[in-house]
């Protein structure tokens, strides 16, 4: 049956029921949300109520306006396919980090369409940037206010809100997600300590961060081998971080943060050069007009031509290992298994070591250098310390003394 207008219905939900109330939203700066580029993306994993919450709307008199829009239009006796199909699919929402989007899009569709075709399973997934700010979720995460308003399955990448403490204390320590990984893992994740010992989030991969040294910059100075290297004065303005003037990646501040405080904080910011996205390091790296010094991931690190003259370093201490994370609702676990059982696979594994992403699965052949590491911020740190909050704490150091630094 046509579904009523209430503050739990899905965006995508109503809007292919009760098209002609996208007007209500464009009149309250919410038009591009629900557009046909943004709804079905965003739409099938955003209550009503979530959206109204997140952008200070008054849910009462929306509603009155929706349903006075609802009443304009006459309503066809032709059986619609929502009032055939009232099954609610699996909701299924990945924000995936550049280098990994591509492949593991594709990945998931063949897997994806094979399982509806097979078992008739309904899944409504999509596969997003985690830089797409126009399809973002991050920004409704804390305005969630039921684990039912949430997807059932969650993959996202970097220390980002479902780490923070506002949806840790009201969705994870209450018990609603599960970690689904079946098998231990290889010796590379359990020697970094990456699985979580409290069995709530499932580590897929890793996004490892290294250092890239541009050796005509660099000159005569020492390269660095470990990570406190970069704070050395001898690299004042020369070290160029992913970020721009408002931003700077946080999968590569909190780990100085953790081990340096504010002072190490410093002492970065007064080295950075500039902040760009690593597409942009990967052209600027070699051209010995920019800086001695990149932090980029490893996968991007790759794409730097043969022939400059650049050495990837892969620090003593470990690649920075920034997470990609599946949540998975624990209430469904087991509906779920054949779709989790495939995340946490060696099939996926290997799409994720062919991106240059480690992969925990013991089977996974990991492409790093021999003996090397990962460099995790420890589950420990992450549960005690709301990553929310420290993050605006390294911004508040951090982003003033880049400024006063003069980085480009």
């Amino acid at each position: 049956m046509t579904p009523k207008i209430q503050l739990d219905i899905r965006l995508s939900r109503l809007i292919e029921a009760y098209p002609q109330t996208r007007p209500v939203f464009a009149a309250h700066g919410l038009g591009k949300l629900v557009d046909e580029e943004n709804l079905p993306v965003i739409g099938p994993f955003l209550t009503l109520e979530t959206a109204l919450l997140t952008h200070d709307i008054a849910p009462a008199n929306f509603l009155k306006l929706l349903d006075d829009c609802r009443r304009e239009e006459t309503v066809l006796d032709a059986p619609s396919q929502l009032d055939a199909d009232t099954t609610d699919p699996t909701h299924f929402l990945a924000l995936m980090t550049c280098g990994l989007k591509v492949p593991f899009a594709r990945a998931l569709a063949s897997f994806i369409n094979d399982l509806q075709h097979q078992d008739g399973e309904k899944v409504n997934y999509s596969v997003v940037s985690n830089l797409n700010h126009e399809h973002s979720y991050y920004p409704y995460v804390n305005h969630v206010k039921t684990v039912a308003d949430l997807p059932d399955i969650i993959v996202s990448a970097d220390f980002n809100a479902f780490f923070y403490h506002n949806f840790y204390k009201r969705f994870i320590e209450p018990g609603h997600f599960i970690d689904v990984m079946a098998q231990e893992p290889n010796r590379l994740f359990a020697d970094a300590g990456i699985s979580d010992p409290g069995h709530e989030y499932t580590i897929l991969c890793v996004n490892p961060l290294v250092i890239v040294a541009d050796l005509e910059k660099v000159g005569d100075r020492p390269l660095p081998k470990r990570w406190a290297d970069l704070l050395d004065p001898m690299w004042r303005r020369d070290i160029t971080l992913r970020g721009n003037e408002n931003f700077f990646c946080h999968a590569v501040l909190l780990p100085f943060f953790k081990e340096h405080g504010s002072a190490g904080i410093k002492a970065l910011a007064r080295n950075v050069y500039a902040g760009r996205h690593p597409a942009q390091m990967v052209k600027a790296a070699g051209s010995g007009r920019s800086a001695a010094l990149y932090v980029m991931p490893d996968f991007f690190a790759h794409k730097i031509p043969a022939g400059k003259s650049v050495q990837r370093i892969w620090p003593e201490d470990g690649a920075l290992a920034s997470p990609v994370t599946l949540l998975v609702k624990k209430a469904r676990a087991a509906a779920l298994k054949p779709i989790t059982d495939y995340l946490t696979g060696e099939e996926l594994a290997r799409v994720f070591v062919d991106a240059l992403f480690p992969s925990p699965h013991p089977a996974a052949q990991n492409r790093i250098p021999t003996n090397a590491g990962l460099k995790w911020i420890g589950w420990d740190y992450i549960r005690a310390n709301d990553l929310e909050a420290v993050n605006a704490a390294i911004d508040e150091v951090f982003l003033p003394t880049v400024r006063e630094s003069g980085a480009v």
